[in-house]
């Protein structure tokens, strides 16, 4: 039978005029084998840390993974030892990538009143013209194995999952815990203002005396004055008496501020975190700056009989007293912002000159770690060869191939650079919130902006 329709289809196509041609294994030469390329799918590479005594393999795709993704709610970690309701990673309404306008720009959903609105806050469905992935360039799983040349001994203590490159937006609805790694940059922008009181405002919380006199007549207003369009809220205190005939004290001027910024770092390494650290922000330094740009806007003097107070002087000759007046308001700024952050005053001392102690609350100041509470965070934007989620067994952590430090023990996220912290303020908001309502010590000097919208039409979330 076999031989039957073996003749039949050789005959089949000898009548139809086909060439039968027989293939086999080819030996290539060197120069042969130089012209021939190829790459495959899959990587595998090791890599050794005899500091830490793990062999890492690497299994990674040779692709690139465009995501368009939501995660309700992200929850690694939770229970066991790290307690109950307790989790190492715990994000809700986390998204990968955003719905843009015309230009290519994520679209940032509706802010909260006094929240930031973001580059484009239209979320209008007219506005919505396209969408923009977070994409994962090799993408790759690695083991990290302890005692790797032994079999018998030989387990797997973490795994990582990342990417040679990642780039794109992430948002985050509401961060509450928070482990790895995690960097970014904050900038402190502090606007210029003009005719600030320096007191607090008459008639508010906690401002029933020593009231700004330019918080309108019933507090004072002395005659041809303006009220003050802003209030720094510093306890009034004298500053300058002259001659022993009047006196003026921080709630008898209004003043003029330039503008002043400085840069710092944000940074947090650990376990179940809810705020990072902003050191290295210089509030010393950037208090300073802002006096020695302050021009006085209007000044009172009270005599020493009596209670009013009439303006003294124009612009001009009020502002040849600055030299006096700055190293005290520097001082007394400085000395409300430690208190507003719970900083003990140092104390100064028989013969040391204001000057001297100014840069000692100038270096205190420096010096502070100022909280900044992680659920403020909500907008994102990943450009890292880093960025990766691990889970690692080991008590003492595991340093990852290119990580900066180890992250420990249980489910961790490394986010390098991840994020940039603008505090866009007036000087009368942010020493608002660092002496009078205890915004900054809590760990929310600012606000940040919503989420990316990444649901086209009305939902928030999808």
């Amino acid at each position: 039978m076999k031989k039957i329709i073996f003749s039949g289809l050789a005959a089949l196509a000898l009548s139809f005029g086909i060439t039968t041609m027989s293939y086999a294994m080819t030996s290539l030469d060197d120069e042969s084998l130089a012209d021939v390329t190829g790459q495959s799918l899959l990587t595998l590479i090791k890599e050794t840390d005899s500091s830490q005594q793990l062999d890492f393999f690497k299994l990674g795709f040779q692709a690139e993974l465009s995501l368009n993704a939501n995660i309700k709610s992200l929850q690694l970690g939770c229970g066991g030892g790290n307690g109950a309701g307790k989790c190492d990673i715990d994000m809700s309404n986390l998204s990968f990538g955003c719905v843009t306008n015309a230009s290519g720009t994520c679209i940032t959903l509706p802010a909260t009143p006094g929240q930031p609105t973001g580059a484009d806050p239209n979320n209008t469905v007219n506005n919505q013209a396209g969408l923009k992935d977070f994409v994962l360039t090799n993408p790759f799983f690695q083991f990290a194995i302890k005692g790797g040349n032994n079999a018998s001994t030989r387990q797997v203590v973490g795994i990582r999952l990342g990417a040679d490159k990642a780039v794109g937006p992430m948002s985050i609805g509401n961060l509450t815990s928070y482990s790895g790694y995690l960097t970014g940059l904050t900038n402190l922008n502090i606007s210029a203002q003009t005719n600030i009181g320096v007191a607090c405002q008459g008639g508010t919380a906690g401002c029933t005396s020593g009231a700004a006199k330019y918080s309108g007549i019933p507090y004072g207003m002395p005659s041809n004055g303006t009220v003050a369009t802003g209030y720094l809220g510093v306890k009034d205190e004298e500053i300058l008496n002259i001659l022993g005939l009047v006196k003026v004290r921080y709630q008898d001027m209004t003043i003029d501020t330039k503008a002043a910024s400085s840069s710092a770092n944000v940074k947090a390494n650990g376990t179940r975190l809810t705020q990072v650290g902003i050191s290295n922000l210089s509030l010393g330094k950037t208090v300073d700056d802002v006096v020695n740009g302050l021009t006085i806007n209007q000044i009172c003097a009270t005599p020493i009989i009596g209670s009013g107070c009439d303006v003294l002087t124009g612009p001009q000759l009020a502002n040849s007293l600055m030299p006096v007046l700055k190293t005290g308001i520097q001082i007394y700024m400085k000395q409300q912002a430690l208190l507003g952050l719970d900083q003990p005053l140092p104390t100064q001392g028989l013969l040391e000159s204001d000057a001297n102690y100014s840069s000692k609350l100038t270096d205190l100041l420096n010096a502070y770690v100022l909280p900044y509470n992680l659920n403020n965070v909500h907008q994102l934007d990943i450009n890292s060869n880093l960025f990766g989620i691990a889970l690692t067994s080991l008590q003492e952590g595991i340093k990852y191939p290119g990580y900066t430090e180890a992250v420990g023990k249980g489910w961790s996220m490394y986010l390098q650079d991840a994020f940039t912290l603008n505090i866009n303020d007036s000087l009368t908001t942010l020493m608002s919130n660092i002496v009078q309502n205890g915004n900054a010590k809590a760990g929310n000097i600012t606000t940040l902006a919503p989420a990316y919208r990444n649901c086209f039409g009305s939902l928030t979330f999808c």
